[in-house]
């Protein structure tokens, strides 16, 4: 027996081992395939992290405050073509030699900001008004390149601090401050300076208001609604009121400024409140006598001395198709019903009204159909699906004005269609021209090449006199690009404080595009469709003055999809025209 169970105890294991040996060389397979798909997984790893590496870009440069150098200045690196804090990729501070490098930058165009509230940008021999504090500088950045010498010059900026009071001598809250900065003249030279968004454009609640980030000049300082400039006069409690000269209280003062100065006591005294009304009406069709809901009406105020309307907007009619307007000063009006905007294949006629003393109400808007302008858009070398792709969200605009002594503006606009169609509402007859452009929050206009209808050419302002359709808009729009740069014989210290554009435009075709030149003298134009172009180097001023005026500057390109093509403008300022 013992025998027997020993027997049967082997016979068990070694009828295992079989089962014992497949597991083992599962289990080595499973291990080989585990190591090859990590190296596998690791290498692709290894590739991504390659391939989304850093940027290496920078800028660097140097910064002063009235010529010398200025250390603890934040300065920031913002993307596109304007300044905003939030677009800021990247910041640094100048060191105690007012030097900074701004690293890990990609590359395409930057606006190299000083984040500087009580400074501001030197003043050159170019007019120029840098609307913010600090001082900023165009650059175009290529990829994992380092560009130096972008200085920034600043000076200390000037303030301007009064009052604001009524006739009762109590001050007047929340109220709007205008300056005009003025040429030797005394001439306004960049209209008015005026930041609604802004609070140290208000009074406080004292009355008190400091406006700083001024640059020396001279200025003129008032308060409440111009009717010569401002249009609708809503939202404004006084009539324009100026701080008055010291010397002579019947005209208005000028506030001069100096690096650093603080003007104080710039008082100005309102008159009474101005009184204000409101209007309301309805918009109908003039066929049925039905009410038109949420039609758009546009509003304008006739200046007195140029029969003419200014400055306006638009809103809607409610679901009754009723309208009421409040806080209109007394003035000569107009309302028109539009399908501009809100949609709608009507328009209407202007409705003019005058306000006094007291409200206007009972307004009747009668419209009439509109009519339709419809076709499709297209891009030389590229494909509707692919034009589509590139410009999302693209639009079409048209606008015009009837015939006769007294025109009336027309005016329509349509979502481009996926398959590229458009379809364009409310128009009158008359004259017409087109927009192209993509729809906000980002604003790319599209330039148009050439209008056709059944293959025969369409004058660009072409004439209305019933519904079209089958009007095809070809825009200037590809994968082109050309990347220049502007050289001056002898030195390129011009560059750092010039103002030079660079204009480009398609042969025979209507519109063209530009480019701001950047510090260093480059610039890039993108988004070109194929064909020869003509660049216009436009110099509007240099720091120093040359002997004489550059007269503008041509070349002509050839661009095709896919490609950059580079160009140089070699500048002896020093030459005369047509040679030595």
């Amino acid at each position: 027996m013992m025998a027997a169970g020993a027997l049967n105890f082997d016979s068990k294991r070694w009828r295992r081992i079989p089962f014992l040996a497949t597991q083992s060389k599962l289990f080595s397979r499973l291990c080989i395939v585990g190591i090859f798909l990590f190296v596998i997984t690791t290498s692709a790893n290894s590739q991504s992290a390659e391939s989304k590496a850093k940027p290496t870009g920078s800028i660097s440069g140097h910064i002063t405050i009235a010529g010398k150098p200025a250390a603890g200045i934040a300065v920031a690196a913002v993307e596109g073509q304007s300044v905003n804090r939030r677009d800021a990729l990247a910041r640094a501070v100048s060191d105690v030699d007012g030097n900074y490098q701004i690293f890990g930058l990609k590359a395409g165009e930057y606006q190299i900001w000083t984040l500087t509230p009580e400074l501001v940008t030197e003043p050159t021999a170019a007019p120029n008004y840098f609307p913010y504090a600090g001082a900023a500088k165009s650059v175009l950045l290529g990829a994992d390149e380092n560009v130096t010498g972008v200085d920034l010059k600043l000076i200390r900026g000037s303030v301007i601090t009064g009052r604001v009071t009524n006739s009762e001598n109590k001050p007047v809250v929340q109220e709007q401050i205008r300056l005009e900065l003025l040429d030797a003249n005394g001439n306004p030279r960049l209209g008015a300076i005026y930041r609604s968004y802004d609070q140290m454009f208000q009074t406080d609640d004292r009355g008190i208001y400091r406006i700083f980030d001024l640059l020396p000049g001279r200025y003129r300082v008032s308060v409440g609604y111009d009717p010569a400039t401002d249009g609708l006069a809503r939202g404004h409690r006084y009539d324009q009121t100026f701080y008055l000269d010291p010397t002579d209280q019947t005209k208005p003062g000028i506030v001069e400024l100096s690096e650093g100065d603080e003007a104080k006591d710039i008082d100005v005294r309102v008159g009474s409140t101005s009184q204000t009304f409101s209007v309301s009406g309805r918009v109908i069709d003039s066929e049925t006598g039905v009410s038109i809901v949420k039609a758009g009406i546009t509003f304008s105020m006739v200046q007195k001395d140029k029969n003419r309307s200014g400055p306006g907007f638009i809103t809607q009619t409610d679901d009754r198709g009723e309208f009421k307007l409040d806080g209109l000063s007394p003035g000569h009006y107009t309302v028109t019903p539009t399908s501009d905007y809100y949609g709608g294949n009507f328009y209407g006629d202007p409705v003019s009204f005058d306000i006094t003393d007291k409200d206007v109400s009972g307004l009747e808007l009668r419209t009439q159909p509109g009519l339709s302008l419809s076709g499709y858009i297209s891009a030389d070398g590229l494909s509707t699906k692919d034009l589509m792709a590139l410009l999302p969200n693209l639009m079409i605009a048209a606008s015009g004005v009837t015939p006769g002594t007294n025109q009336i503006r027309s005016s329509g606009r349509s979502v481009i269609a996926p398959d590229g169609t458009f379809n364009i509402g409310g128009l009158r007859a008359g004259s017409i021209s087109l927009f192209v452009s993509t729809q906000r929050p980002s604003f790319v206009r599209a330039m148009i090449n050439r209008l056709e209808r059944d293959g025969v050419p369409v004058n660009p302002n072409f004439e209305m006199k019933d519904s079209l359709s089958g009007l095809h808009v070809v825009i200037d729009y590809g994968t082109g690009s050309v990347r220049g740069a502007v050289k001056f014989a002898g030195s390129d210290s011009q560059i750092t404080d010039s103002r030079m554009n660079v204009t480009c435009k398609r042969e025979g075709a209507r519109d063209q595009t530009f480019a701001q030149v950047d510090a260093r003298g480059h610039f890039l134009i993108t988004n070109l469709a194929p064909g020869p172009y003509e660049l216009t180097l436009i110099i509007s001023s240099l720091t120093p003055r040359p002997p004489r005026p550059i007269p503008p500057q041509k070349q002509i390109i050839n661009i095709t999809n896919g490609s950059e093509t580079e160009v140089i403008f070699d500048i002896n300022p020093g030459q005369k025209p047509g040679g030595p």
